[in-house]
């Protein structure tokens, strides 16, 4: 049994602009957890996880940076 009723366009669509941050989250979070894991291995040679926790904490800063864009590009759109 096959229907003929073609599914209705939907109306729902992606924020414009998000691509740019989407984009800058990934780079920014690229480039957080090489200088983090650089760090964490610089200052911290004995290991104990310092690295790791070097390399979380600059893809959090990132996706924070990314988030905090984000909302202040939505919150500019709606007062337009």
């Amino acid at each position: 049994m096959s229907s003929s009723n073609p599914t209705p366009p939907t109306q729902w669509k992606l924020p414009e602009g998000i691509e740019d941050d989407i984009y800058s989250g990934v780079i920014k979070g690229a480039i957080g957890a090489s200088i983090g894991t650089a760090l964490g291995l610089i200052m911290f040679r004995s290991g104990k996880g310092w690295r790791a926790a070097g390399a979380a904490m600059g893809v959090g800063v990132a996706v924070g940076s990314t988030v905090e864009r984000a909302r202040e590009r939505s919150e500019r759109a709606a007062l337009q």
